[in-house]
């Protein structure tokens, strides 16, 4: 029998310790926003009620803070993999992060997009030096795209570069 049929027909309180326990668990590996753990807790089977009481409860205790969480991946990805406020928007929206909070935990970042993405050309410059000044432009343009920043950040990062 799988484990979300298992799970959907458990006694309430019995369901509610158990899917305690599984968010608990998840919690350990890394933080997660509200409807993360909201997701994962219903595609294990447990129904949307006990989920509720469940969510409602950690929140209490301060286990799920989407305002936290925000800030959160915001450090962690400036400090791991450095993206512009486009690519941690998107992030943050995939995790379910509603906009209001991700728009407050990038102004508390104070997120410099221009000498973040200056600080990553100049860590890719040497990988397209032999390349014609064309072809090494558009591929740090790509590059940055790609990274989340906005063109006219790019735009003015590259006239920097070429003077």
């Amino acid at each position: 029998m799988p484990a979300s049929s298992i799970n959907a027909e458990l006694p309430p309180a019995e369901a509610l310790v158990r899917a305690a326990h599984d968010l608990e668990r998840l919690l350990r590996y890394r933080p997660r926003s509200q409807r993360e753990a909201e997701q994962r807790l219903l595609r294990k089977g447990y129904r949307a009620e006990t989920v509720r009481q469940v969510l409602d409860k950690a929140q209490e205790r301060g286990w799920l803070d989407d305002e936290a969480f925000a800030r959160l991946w915001i450090s962690d990805r400036l400090l791991t993999k450095p993206k512009g406020a486009r690519a941690l928007r998107s992030e943050l929206r995939a995790k379910g992060v509603p906009d209001r909070i991700i728009e407050r935990a990038l102004e508390r970042a104070e997120l410099d997009e221009t000498a973040l993405a200056r600080q990553l050309l100049q860590a890719r410059l040497a990988c397209y030096a032999a390349d014609d000044p064309q072809s090494r432009e558009r591929k740090l343009t790509a590059f940055l795209a790609r990274r989340g920043f906005a063109y006219p950040v790019i735009r003015a990062v590259l006239h920097e570069l070429a003077q």
